[in-house]
């Protein structure tokens, strides 16, 4: 049981006399309360920010008991429970929205059992008729501030799952319209693309052989977004994964290349050191920028190089295409710069960075560094 630091002489009712030795006592509360919250691993006091907020709310409802005990009115909501709600209101609509209510509950459960050892210890020395009404008194007070920390950090537990449940709906959307693009989008845009290359072999009438071959190539196109069409429609996700990242930049490379156009791609390093997962999302992103280069620069050459090392991939790619205006296509509004935005979102969501530069009749350049995730098969990495 709390001791109370000291005697208060006080002339006045008794529950002011109690109110301000509760007053006097509110640090050792405090103090007593984080001890608590410590021995039982709380949440609240696993980031200073948090127990700060705890801190604040737990003086709040003392401050309200003491008004309670010194109002002879006893008025349904104090001063202090007003500052208390609004208080936990706005904390919990920042840190404190995250902590589950059975935390809040079991916080709240180990304050009111402080207060109550201090109430108790605090009456003493008092008529037992008035210590047993100053009593009442302030546990009724104590339980209403209580109550009041629980409702409206239910509220704000209440508008966090909300918030959430929002940004997973919005990350679900963000990554099937990156998939739409990158897969379905890829396809049909190399099956045009074929198309045209075969329309201009008409034209310049080049020999049967490779007019048959392009169209060739926009039957396996249209394939391949019929294919993932029917998995979206089953509602299953289509992911080959990427055996090789250099053979699968080449052939991409020569299905979309140009006549008089050289494109180089390199990897170095072992492959193998980059996760399923990573390469996969490494292609995309490469195959976007080859396929803008490619299919909207009109570049003389292309150059794409990747080192692959133990810990991180770095790439480096060029063209001296046209070029564009990168503030021109932020601004472009729907639909202008989506592969863009894509190639940026697949590269942050595994933590690594993208920068692209370009200007009209300079060509793009392209830096690109992922961070691979620890692998007890890679060289140089601890088991």
């Amino acid at each position: 049981m709390l001791k109370v630091q000291k005697q208060i002489e006080d002339t006045g009712p008794p529950a002011r006399l109690l109110a301000d030795r509760l007053t006097a006592g509110a640090g050792e509360i405090v103090c007593q309360f984080k001890e608590s919250l410590e021995g039982v691993s709380s949440p609240l006091i696993s980031t200073g920010e948090l127990w700060e907020e705890a801190r604040q709310h737990a003086r709040l409802v003392i401050q309200e008991c003491c008004e309670a005990l010194r109002d002879s009115t006893e008025p349904a909501v104090t001063g202090a429970n007003a500052a208390l709600s609004l208080s936990v209101g706005l904390s919990t609509r920042g840190p404190l929205q995250s902590v589950h209510p059975a935390d809040t509950l079991r916080s709240s459960g180990l304050l009111f059992q402080i207060c109550l050892q201090y109430l108790v210890s605090a009456t003493s020395g008092l008529p037992p008729e008035q210590s047993s009404a100053c009593l009442g008194r302030a546990v009724a007070a104590l339980n209403h501030s209580l109550a009041t920390c629980l409702q409206v950090s239910a509220a704000g537990y209440d508008a966090y799952l909300l918030k959430k449940v929002e940004e997973n709906a919005t990350g679900h959307r963000n990554q099937l319209a990156r998939d739409l693009h990158d897969h379905l989008g890829q396809s049909l845009a190399l099956a045009y693309r074929r198309l045209d290359l075969h329309d201009q072999a008409m034209a310049e009438r080049h020999p049967a052989e490779p007019r048959e071959r392009h169209l060739q190539h926009v039957r396996e196109a249209l394939d391949e977004a019929t294919g993932y069409t029917r998995g979206l429609i089953s509602e299953l996700r289509v992911r080959t994964g990427v055996a090789h990242l250099a053979e699968a930049l080449q052939d991409y490379t020569e299905a979309h290349q140009s006549p008089g156009v050289r494109v180089h791609v390199e990897v170095n390093g072992d492959e193998s050191w980059i996760p399923a997962g990573h390469s996969e999302e490494l292609f995309l992103v490469l195959r976007e920028f080859l396929r803008n280069s490619l299919t909207h620069a009109q570049p003389r050459t292309v150059a794409l190089e990747v080192d692959v090392a133990p810990h991180r991939v770095d790439c480096f790619a060029h063209d001296d295409g046209d070029g564009f205006d990168p503030s021109a296509v932020r601004a472009g509004g729907p639909g202008h710069g989506t592969g863009l935005l894509s190639m940026r979102e697949r590269v942050q969501a595994l933590g690594g960075t993208l920068h692209l530069t370009s200007a009209p009749g300079v060509g793009t350049g392209m830096r690109l560094s992922l961070p691979l995730p620890e692998s007890d098969t890679a060289p140089g990495r601890r088991p």
